[in-house]
């Protein structure tokens, strides 16, 4: 977006819309599964959006710049969290089914420190040839993307996962907002905890240094996190999922501390900060994921996970427009107050019941 002219407002709507578009339509996802089995089908098939609206976003980039091309992303992206939501809710039946609990933390784990490997491979090359790429680095990691989406979907091909929806009857549909206490608790501690995702792109912009100059530094700086993180925070995450959220929280608040103290002219410092807060998001990200898959069972677990990720949808938009506005007005640190609202995150935490 920034080496396309994009305006600063619409950088700020990026978090927002690929994370709340990935779960605000969870809710009726969650509801039309009651009558689906074949969770499998639905996981393909928002394999397929998803490689669909890359190419959306790729050809905005290619015929257009500024405004323009900001909403080709923004639309595309949107596209994308739409394919994401189905595969996000349906992706916890299978993980559910392939590893059992005690052991899905791990599996978690193996599957990032996998990822962040293979984003490493990308990234070093990167940082050693981007000034000869230029733009051309940001489209060819957009045509990657499209890529590794069909190579994802050609593999799990052969799994196939069914959950059992015989208990379910008419009376439920008309009753899918009253749940127990586990779920309202797990829902206010989740949206204090999503900061740890809208705070990342607040680094770049707060940051002195130009962006393609960045871009490289922390794509390798996730990598690295989440190659090195991953299969920790799973083995934690197994022992308490809670515990996990706690010590993310730590983490990602104390990058941004360090963010508003430390001098924003140093391209290795900005880089190993976002380096401590993408290791805590990794933490943030296993533990509620662990969480979520450990609470409940079956479609119970779809559930909680389906209107549980739809509130936090909600939970989303209003503070992505509130910090947008922030952003434009530029009337408080937006970073300092993402912080504050993680640090009471961490507090509230202690209301989650042990998932084990």
């Amino acid at each position: 977006m920034l080496s396309l002219g994009a305006p600063a407002w619409m950088i700020s709507w990026l978090v927002p819309i690929r994370e709340s578009g990935a779960l605000l339509p969870q809710a009726l996802i969650g509801i039309a599964l009651r009558h689906y089995a074949a969770r499998h089908h639905i996981w393909r098939l928002g394999m397929v959006v998803q490689s669909f609206s890359i190419v959306i976003i790729i050809l905005g980039a290619w015929w257009f710049d500024g405004v323009t091309a900001g909403w080709f992303v923004l639309g595309g992206l949107s596209l994308l969290s739409l394919g994401r939501s189905a595969c996000s809710l349906t992706m916890k039946d299978i993980q559910a089914e392939l590893a059992g609990k005690g052991e899905r933390g791990k599996l978690l784990g193996i599957a990032s420190t996998t990822s962040g490997v293979l984003t490493l491979l990308i990234a070093v090359p990167l940082l050693m040839f981007a000034e000869q790429l230029g733009e051309r680095l940001v489209t060819g990691l957009i045509i990657t993307a499209v890529a590794a989406m069909v190579v994802a979907l050609l593999v799990l091909i052969p799994v196939t996962t069914c959950v059992d929806i015989s208990n379910q009857n008419s009376h439920e549909t008309y009753s899918w907002w009253r749940f127990d206490a586990v779920v309202y608790k797990f829902i206010m501690v989740r949206g204090l905890f999503v900061h740890s995702a809208l705070v990342a792109p607040y680094f770049m912009l707060e940051s002195d240094q130009n962006a393609t100059s960045l871009l490289p530094f922390y794509i390798a700086a996730q990598a690295g996190a989440t190659m090195l993180s991953s299969f920790i925070w799973g083995r934690v995450a197994d022992k308490s999922a809670r515990l996990t959220l706690q010590l993310a929280g730590v983490l990602a608040v104390s990058a941004c501390i360090g963010l508003l103290l430390l001098p924003g002219n140093l391209v290795w410092l900005s880089g190993g900060l976002f380096f401590v807060l993408a290791v805590a998001h990794t933490g943030v990200r296993t533990g509620r994921k662990t969480y979520s898959l450990d609470v409940k069972e079956g479609q119970e677990r779809t559930e909680l996970v389906a209107f549980s990720n739809a509130a936090i949808g909600v939970i989303l938009l209003a503070f992505g427009a509130l910090y947008a506005g922030l952003k434009a007005l530029d009337v408080i640190n937006v970073v300092a107050m993402m912080a504050s609202v993680l640090a009471f995150g961490i507090a509230l935490s202690f209301i989650l019941p042990k998932e084990k």
